[in-house]
């Protein structure tokens, strides 16, 4: 009679045991999953905070271009990189249709543009497209494509984050492409396991008028 007893008991202890068991495994695989899911929030929101920074920077070299060169915004709004050229020049040097930049502050610290021309293939899974559109972070916590001393890479040992511009001159059905200019800014990068690769673009159209 003892020993029946001594087995139920020992039986029972088996499965409080295996039933605690199975609702601690629930119980971590539900916040693994829910940390995982707000970790990935996070990065999208970040991403998108990117994304963002640079269409506005490409505007503000837009709205420079209209204060540097106020006497021909027709032909200056969209010149490349401040050349005065474009006054009075049907073709100046411009943002060229259907191309690649990143943006970068110069010295005199306004945007500007650099073109990835040497790059062959527009491939996150190339070693040559991620080093020229990393980005990092200077010391005012700004997002930036210029690497220095005081610069640190936007990563860690999960992600990698890119940003690239997509510029081309569309057609509003006005028939002058060249006042229409269609900027996209591309943001990827990496989930935690290195298998997908993920993507925010946002979309502006700039033109010659306020």
């Amino acid at each position: 009679m003892k020993k029946s007893k001594i087995a139920t008991t020992i039986a029972e202890a088996m499965v409080v045991m295996t039933v605690i068991v199975i609702g601690l495994t629930w119980i971590y695989r539900i916040y693994s999953e829910s940390s995982r899911l707000s970790n990935s929030v996070e990065i999208k929101i970040q991403a998108i905070q990117i994304a963002r920074e640079w269409i506005e920077a490409i505007t503000n070299i837009r709205d420079t271009n209209w204060i540097l060169y106020s006497s021909d915004k027709n032909n200056c709004w969209k010149t490349l990189n401040y050349n005065s050229w474009c006054i009075w020049n049907a073709s100046p040097n411009n943002i060229a249709n259907n191309w690649n930049y990143k943006v970068y502050r110069n010295s005199a610290n306004r945007w500007q543009l650099e073109s990835d021309w040497w790059l062959i293939w527009d491939d996150f899974s190339t070693t040559n497209y991620k080093d020229f559109y990393k980005i990092f972070l200077d010391q005012n916590s700004l997002y930036t494509h210029t690497y220095t001393w005081d610069t640190r890479t936007l990563t860690n040992t999960k992600w990698v984050f890119t940003r690239q511009i997509k510029t081309s001159y569309v057609d509003p059905g006005d028939w002058n492409t060249n006042n229409w200019l269609q900027v996209r800014s591309i943001v990827r990068w990496v989930d935690s396991w290195w298998t997908n690769i993920n993507e925010i673009v946002l979309e502006t159209i700039l033109t010659n008028h306020k």
